[in-house]
């Protein structure tokens, strides 16, 4: 398929400018032996999945820096490319900040403070908040301007230093094992169940666009459901169907979901 024809394989501008950067690395690793794209949301890896399946001569993988990631680089290459050659060669640094008191911040104090700098959010991948630090991955050139530049996290100042992504540890995910019973394995009775609320409460969230199956907005809530997706609720985390059972004897379905918190 053509550039034109790609193109047309996705809705919305924000998503066409984001593969047509993609396509532009495709050709940059026709002549090199990589090519990584900005970092990624888990929607936009789908909608590049799509894309770059139908790109002829072209292996590609993906990798945020540590097994598990949610942000992510597309790594391609015109030779058969697995994991360990794209996170080797990415071009990905992991800055730890710390406050240098002790005051409990979020995610959004991290990031915002980052983007604050001038830094676009395509060159920041996953932060990491733990207790009394912050480990934050970026596109390695930009990792010195956060080294020299960035000395507070909101109102609180703040130390920065390099890790070695290569020996990073991930932390462990917490979740929560929910074994329940559906009627059926629609959208809104398995988000339901997964997040604990009222199908009217459920409803509300689909008529307000913020429910997501596998990173792509779901309109329906009718929409049926298979093992390993994921459904998400923007601002209140994400489930798995994780297994799909058998019958009651009232006919209501088995099922497994991982809620993760």
């Amino acid at each position: 398929m053509n550039r034109n024809e790609l193109l047309k394989m996705v809705s919305g501008i924000e998503d066409r400018v984001m593969v047509s950067r993609i396509l532009d690395k495709v050709e940059q690793c026709r002549y090199s032996s990589f090519a990584y794209s900005d970092f990624l949301s888990p929607h936009e890896v789908v909608v590049s999945k799509r894309v770059l399946n139908k790109v002829d001569g072209i292996f590609f993988t993906f990798t945020g820096g540590y097994e598990g990631a949610e942000r992510v680089m597309a790594a391609m290459s015109s030779d058969f490319i697995d994991n360990d050659d794209a996170l080797n060669n990415a071009p990905i640094s992991c800055v730890r900040i710390t406050p240098v008191i002790d005051k409990k911040l979020s995610h959004r104090d991290y990031l915002g403070s980052i983007l604050g700098l001038g830094i676009k959010r395509e060159k920041i991948g996953d932060i990491l908040v733990y207790e009394s630090y912050g480990d934050v991955f970026l596109v390695d050139k930009i990792a010195e301007y956060i080294l020299f530049n960035l000395d507070k996290i909101g109102n609180v100042r703040a130390e920065c230093q390099l890790q070695q992504v290569y020996q990073y540890t991930p932390p462990e995910r917490k979740e929560k094992i929910i074994n329940t019973t559906v009627a059926s394995v629609r959208a809104d009775s398995v988000t339901a169940s997964g997040f604990g609320m009222s199908r009217t409460k459920v409803m509300e969230y689909f008529k307000a666009q913020r429910v997501f199956v596998n990173w792509e907005m779901v309109s329906n809530p009718s929409k049926q459901l298979s093992e390993g997706d994921v459904i998400s609720i923007r601002g209140k985390g994400r489930i798995v169907l994780d297994k799909i059972g058998g019958t009651t004897k009232k006919d209501r379905i088995n099922i497994v979901i991982r809620r993760f918190e």
